[in-house]
């Protein structure tokens, strides 16, 4: 009777091995920043509106978008600790909108959201946080530093954030 129970057990592990074998994967995750993941339709929809640009002649979009997402997020958890006051709604509102007339049409715009897996709100909170990051870096950096002089203390500061972090960057292939 174990011979037929182990041979059953045998099967179904089997069974069950090839059937993962056959899993389709879902997303990916591009890095991981304290904890926090970044997967490639984060990536895809920074790109896709613009929420990240990377520079013309840029080899590799998606590497460069990573690490935009990768040093956004731990802005991000700086932003957090201090508090920055909240942007106008009517801002976020306008951005979004922009965003909606650069697509052409509002059926375009929501294709490209589902199509990019962002919704209307997760869009609204990623702007509200943009607005956040300029608010707080104004106030660090000042706003009247010229841009060259503001420009090297913004990445001073995001390297020594990096430093600082658990940052694992897990892939950054298509």
């Amino acid at each position: 009777m174990t011979t037929i129970r182990r041979a059953i057990v045998v099967a179904v592990l089997a069974l069950a091995g090839s059937r993962l074998l056959h899993a389709d994967v879902i997303d990916r995750i591009m890095a991981v920043v304290g904890g926090q993941p970044i997967t490639l339709s984060d990536v895809t929809a920074a790109l896709q509106f613009r929420l990240v640009e990377p520079p013309s002649g840029t080899p590799d979009a998606v590497a460069y978008g990573v690490n935009r997402l990768i040093e956004r997020t731990l802005i991000l958890a700086e932003v957090e600790r201090f508090q920055p006051p909240e942007p106008d709604p009517s801002e976020i509102t306008t951005r979004v909108d922009a965003l909606e007339r650069r697509a052409g049409s509002a059926a375009a715009f929501d294709t490209q959201l589902a199509m990019t897996g962002m919704t209307r709100e997760r869009l609204r909170r990623h702007i509200r946080d943009d607005l956040r990051i300029t608010t707080y870096t104004n106030q660090r950096f000042g706003a009247n530093t010229p841009p060259a002089e503001r420009d090297i203390a913004i990445k001073s500061w995001v390297s020594e954030l990096r430093r600082r972090a658990v940052v694992t960057v897990l892939t950054t292939a298509r």
